[in-house]
């Protein structure tokens, strides 16, 4: 099972991706801001892919995929 993350700091927006995206093929782990997608992203490496908003307080978008991609082990993961 492939593991998406899915950073949004609206939750609607997190159930909707996860709705439309919804297949026994994905097992998805969400953070509501980008501070807790790093979080998330120092315990689990292995992610298929990372769905993130840009505009979020704090740490947009960019600025936590620029964070990511600091990490070797994490610059493979594709952000959209």
């Amino acid at each position: 099972m492939q593991k998406i993350l899915l950073v949004d700091d609206r939750e609607d927006n997190l159930l909707s991706i996860e709705t439309i995206l919804a297949s026994d093929s994905y097992n998805f782990y969400k953070a509501r801001s980008g501070k807790e997608a790093l979080k998330i992203l120092l315990k689990e490496t292995d992610f298929a892919m990372i769905l993130m908003d840009v505009k979020m307080p704090n740490l947009n978008g960019f600025e936590t995929a620029t964070l990511i991609y600091a990490r070797e082990k994490l610059r493979n993961i594709p952000i959209i």
